[in-house]
């Protein structure tokens, strides 16, 4: 019995050890055991051998090789790997000229596992993380292998790096890449993939040391317009508006993904507020802020609806809005197109800025209006000044437009149009009198000066003639109806008077009645009409409208032994021995 016990436990450790497993099988293959015992009886040793035994063993096929792509991510990403450095990572390695910053990586393995979030949609300038499965490249089951790959695509863009496997015996291995949009051009082996957005690109993955394909991925590099809605008068952002990016083509909602390039993000957003993507990220707009973070390349709309009093899309061009800055960096406004609501392409990885402008009504504008004079006759020329006025002190006007109608009688001379002084062109209608006049925006607090030259026609009858204007601008701001009036007289005989008189010869002590004439001395009035005096010294002016004149004889048409004596020695001669002020 003693015996029996002994042999039972010799047997059970010998078979034992001979099932040890060896090394996996790369292959099917046939495992041929036979067990056997040895004893000591009575002081004679024993064995004995057991049966043979073949088992064939069947090796268990090899996934076929993948690819897959994935975003670097703060967490919840859904997969954890520590992510090794390579070449295009790795400071002053080889001379990269991009590199990557991983956070924990060293030279070696990761101590900070990164979180990776699987996707195929990307923004240029973005980490790539390259993840190929292939069993064949696992040669040391005990350790972490590493896989050299090229990365091409079809711009000719050829990019080396190494993955490494993400655990032991895993068969799966990562690597990271930065990208960059096209421009600038393609430059193979720069440690940064460049992309070309627009269509879906296909990324080739090809083992460098077999230099066979792995793997084919199809990735897409998308865009992500933003900007402000801001108010056109003064800049100032517009909270509670709400943006809308449709597809130009069909007129639908546009699909839009979130940061991570795969939740689903609203079509729809309102400035100063906050929305949240499908998988549960939050974003927070300040006042007037508005962004959709990824869309796929193609051709859209935005449509503002800002909240009352404002209206969109804005009358106000881009130059009006020349002046006004963001107020978040103080830079200009990118106005295009887009910021009316017309269809734009996005076709560049580079984030789109379309800043909106909605127009909100300012202060009414003030009008004044004056006259050169208050009366005139058939042919006076007469000046108008208007004075348009912006009393709003934060806001701009719009471009301002002044509605101006003569009155009968009276007609614009249109190259006499002036705004601050330099020519403008004015919209005359047929008959002359009815015109528009546009103004550039005026800035707050201040006023442009209209001046122009009306003609009275012969024709125009007596009475007083009532001028009317009005203005407004494009952001429907409106003025006051600016008047002005003057009296229009014929221009009959029995409206005018005659100027007589006679230059003698003798000096002051003479008696005129008896004093010796001067013939042939040209005599003259201040318009430039002249005469010339008679045999009897005298000269006259017929037909001279009423009021204060200057009459002037020519010295250089005196004898040339005489010369002018003031004798008046009065106000109508002001010290001037040739002229005289004549009032009638």
């Amino acid at each position: 019995m003693a015996l029996r016990a002994k042999l039972t436990g010799l047997v059970t450790a010998l078979v034992a050890a001979a099932m040890l497993p060896a090394t996996p099988p790369a292959r099917a293959q046939v495992i041929t055991n036979t067990a056997s015992a040895q004893w000591t009886h009575d002081g004679q040793p024993g064995q004995a051998l057991s049966n043979r035994v073949d088992v064939t063993v069947t090796a268990r096929p090899a996934p076929p090789p993948a690819i897959a792509t994935y975003r670097l991510t703060n967490g919840g990403g859904g997969k954890s790997v520590a992510l090794a450095p390579t070449q295009c990572n790795r400071p002053a390695a080889r001379g990269a000229t991009s590199t990557v910053d991983l956070g924990g990586v060293y030279e070696g393995i990761s101590t900070a596992p990164a979180s990776l979030q699987s996707t195929n949609n990307f923004r240029a300038g973005e980490v790539l993380v390259v993840g190929v499965t292939l069993a064949s490249a696992n040669a040391d089951p005990q350790g972490r292998d590493t896989l050299p790959v090229v990365l091409e695509l079809e711009n000719g863009d050829r990019e080396a790096i190494t993955l490494t496997e993400t655990a032991n015996s895993s068969g799966e291995f990562v690597g990271i890449i930065n990208t960059i949009g096209v421009p600038p051009a393609v430059v193979p082996g720069d440690c940064r993939l460049s992309v070309n957005p627009g269509a879906p690109l296909t990324l080739r993955v090809t083992d460098q040391a077999n230099a066979s394909l792995v793997a084919l991925a199809t990735i897409s590099f998308l865009v992500d317009p933003f900007g402000i809605v801001f108010d056109s008068g003064d800049g100032a952002p517009v909270a509670g508006s709400r943006v809308t990016i449709v597809d130009a083509a069909t007129g639908q909602p546009a699909q839009v993904f979130g940061d991570d390039g795969v939740s689903a993000y609203p079509s729809s957003v309102v400035t100063g507020q906050s929305v949240t993507d499908a998988g549960g990220t939050t974003y927070n707009f300040p006042p007037g802020d508005y962004r959709f973070p990824f869309l796929a390349p193609g051709t859209y709309r935005l449509i503002a609806v800002p909240p009352a009093p404002y209206t969109a899309p804005s009358k106000s061009s881009a130059a009006d809005l020349a002046g006004l800055r963001r107020p978040d960096d103080g830079q200009p406004f990118t106005i295009a197109g887009a910021s009316y609501g017309n269809p734009f392409t996005l076709n560049s990885p580079a984030p789109v800025r379309v800043d909106i402008p909605v127009d909100q009504p300012g202060l009414p504008l003030v009008l004044r209006k004056t006259t050169s004079t208050q009366v005139a006759v058939p042919g006076d020329v007469i000046q108008y000044r208007i004075e348009v006025a912006n009393r709003d002190p934060r806001r701009y006007t719009g471009a301002v437009t002044v509605r101006d109608v003569l009155p009968a009688g009276m007609r614009l001379r249109a190259d006499t149009v002036r705004v601050d002084g330099a020519r403008v062109t004015a919209d005359v209608a047929a008959n002359g009198r009815e015109f528009t006049v546009t103004l550039p925006g005026i800035a707050a607090s201040r006023s442009a000066l209209l001046t122009y030259l009306a003609e009275v026609i012969v024709s125009a009858q007596p009475g007083n003639a009532l001028n009317r204007a009005t203005a407004t601008d494009n952001r429907g701001s409106t003025s006051n109806v600016a008047e002005a009036t003057i009296s229009i007289k014929r221009d009959q005989l029995g409206d005018r008077m005659t100027i007589i008189g006679r230059i003698t010869d003798g000096g002051c002590g003479v008696d005129p009645g008896k004093a010796d004439s001067v013939v042939g001395v040209r005599v003259m009035l201040q318009d430039g009409s002249y005469t010339v005096t008679d045999a009897d010294g005298r000269y006259h002016f017929e037909g001279v409208r009423p009021g204060l004149h200057v009459v002037q004889i020519d010295p250089s048409t005196l004898p040339l032994d005489r010369e002018a004596i003031d004798c008046a020695r009065s106000t109508q001669s002001a010290g001037s021995a040739i002229s005289r002020f004549v009032e009638g």
